[in-house]
């Protein structure tokens, strides 16, 4: 039998985080902070369920209790 070696799980360089807040029209929005991505959704859990699927790991949510905004690909203002 081989040596165990410890698990050692690799950095996924492409993972970011994800704002997640109700807009001004009531539709909720998970928008990336480097404006790669950014989706508008009917409720608050499809916005989270996508925002970490695209995140990449399961920090990748930060919940705004001010309204967030699409930023419609113009990136983050």
């Amino acid at each position: 039998m081989g040596q165990a070696k410890p698990f050692q799980p690799e950095l996924d360089t492409t993972s970011h985080l994800f704002l997640v807040g109700r807009s001004t029209a009531g539709f909720w929005v998970a928008r990336d902070l480097e404006g790669r991505s950014e989706g508008i959704f009917r409720d608050k859990k499809d916005a989270v369920r996508f925002a970490l699927f695209e995140g990449g790991h399961p920090n990748a949510v930060m919940l705004s209790p001010n309204a967030v905004e699409p930023s419609f690909g113009m990136g983050v203002r």
